[in-house]
């Protein structure tokens, strides 16, 4: 073996131990108004969800320079919710300088550029989603993490609605659990069916919760939360956005569950209440299940809570 390669080999595994830590951690990232976050398994296997592009500035420059932040050059797996801009739209610019070994997405097509550029970044790694389908990290390890999807294509309800139709999927590792669904819908007015009241139940109790479709109106309907019960919630959200995410409705839902959110930019609708919200950035969860303890950092500040919560 070469000089040249050995190096290769050695920065590898080096990024590959500076990332892993002997926790679980789940990066949620301040990409701007979209949507992005990467699983590190305690073992160093990494998952990305979702990579979209800030719809304010249309650029990709956060999540690109936070995957080189984290020095991350490979992904075992990148896990799409939808084809919109804000979840797919810089994918093609972290694979130019980052590998993927699996993707796993809902199949079929979107009418767009910006679908037809994730098309041709991902050609030969996707694979169609279907609930039920689970992928295991560290699946040697005493405790692997458990990666399962819940619903896909709205779960075979009639809908053209893209939001409807993500890929959502729940994280186990011990007795942590955390959802990412995308933009998941929980309405049935606006063009929206309600996928979120028919998969509450499997879910299950939540100690973290991706919060669907950015707080949107539609999103996180009472039934929902009724039977997740999440701990807290992190809400992707950008500055300047014209949706008006976060919605007042939405946080106040949350709220009455007793939801603790951290927001990854302040948007541009509702008002953070103090002691429930904090505008936190890019947020990092990490789970530690032999003190059956997770810790929320962000910035120079962080917060503990106990595995199972409420």
């Amino acid at each position: 073996m070469g000089v040249r390669l050995l190096l290769c080999v050695f920065l590898a595994a080096a990024s590959l131990w500076a990332q892993a830590n002997g926790k679980l951690q789940l990066h949620f990232i301040d990409v701007g108004q979209g949507d992005g976050a990467i699983l590190i398994s305690p073992g160093g296997q990494t998952v990305a969800f979702d990579i979209g592009r800030d719809m304010v500035t249309m650029n990709c420059d956060k999540p690109v320079a936070y995957y080189g932040q984290l020095g991350i050059r490979k992904l075992d797996y990148l896990i799409v919710s939808h084809y919109h801009e804000d979840h797919i739209g810089c994918v093609p610019s972290i694979l130019a300088s980052v590998s993927v070994d699996h993707v796993a997405d809902r199949g079929q097509s979107y009418d767009s550029t910006f679908y037809d550029e994730y098309a041709r970044a991902t050609k030969g790694k996707r694979t169609i989603a279907h609930v039920g389908d689970k992928i295991v990290l560290d699946e040697t390890s005493p405790a692997p993490v458990t990666i399962e999807v819940y619903a896909v294509n709205a779960n075979g309800m009639s809908t053209t609605n893209e939001n409807d139709l993500s890929l959502a999927v729940r994280i186990a590792y011990g007795s942590f659990r955390a959802e990412f669904g995308g933009d998941l819908s929980g309405d049935d007015t606006d063009g929206y069916i309600d996928v979120e009241t028919g998969v509450a139940g499997a879910v299950g109790k939540l100690d973290v919760y991706k919060v669907h479709h950015h707080c949107s109106s539609h999103s996180s309907n009472d039934a929902w939360l009724v039977q997740t019960k999440p701990t807290i919630a992190i809400i992707s959200t950008g500055d300047g956005n014209t949706y008006g995410h976060p919605t007042d409705d939405c946080l106040e839902r949350l709220h009455s569950a007793g939801a603790e959110t951290y927001w990854t930019e302040h948007g541009n609708g509702a008002t953070p209440v103090p002691g429930w919200d904090t505008v936190s950035g890019t947020t990092i969860v990490s789970v530690d299940i032999a003190a059956m303890q997770y810790t929320v950092a962000h910035g120079t500040e962080s917060e503990s809570y106990a595995i199972g919560g409420r």
